[in-house]
């Protein structure tokens, strides 16, 4: 399977998946008008992915700004996609990597993996200077 690498632009952000590594990294603001068209192919390119190579491990890190609350039904979906590789054995953990001062962000992370039980989330603050 090859990697896919798209570039962050204004309202969308960069996306790294590296089925080699068995990662995933997501950094930079998103809100585009219409999330489907951007999440759509990752969505694919994932399930494709754990449907052909089952991975003992997977890690996805996201690491976002700011989020549009029609991109968080994107996140969703991939977290429940991440969600049913854990629960056909993939040890699946999520890095949400936040500003140390944006609460909402923070919080967006919790809410968005409370409901998948197959997924590890681990919060992450740095500081945004």
């Amino acid at each position: 399977m090859q990697a896919i690498q798209t570039e962050r632009t204004s309202v969308t952000p960069e996306i790294s998946f590296l089925p080699a590594e068995h990662r995933l990294v997501v950094q930079g603001e998103c809100y585009p008008e219409n999330p489907l068209p951007f999440f759509s192919p990752i969505l694919a390119a994932l399930k494709a992915y754990f449907a052909t190579y089952k991975p003992s491990q997977f890690e996805a890190e996201m690491r976002l700004q700011y989020i549009n609350s029609a991109s968080t039904m994107g996140l969703r979906s991939l977290f429940a996609l991440l969600n049913e590789a854990g629960q056909r054995g993939t040890d699946v953990r999520v890095v949400w990597a936040y500003d140390a001062e944006d609460d909402a962000i923070e919080e967006l992370g919790t809410d968005l993996v409370e409901d998948f039980h197959n997924v590890l989330l681990e919060h992450q603050p740095f500081n945004n200077a």
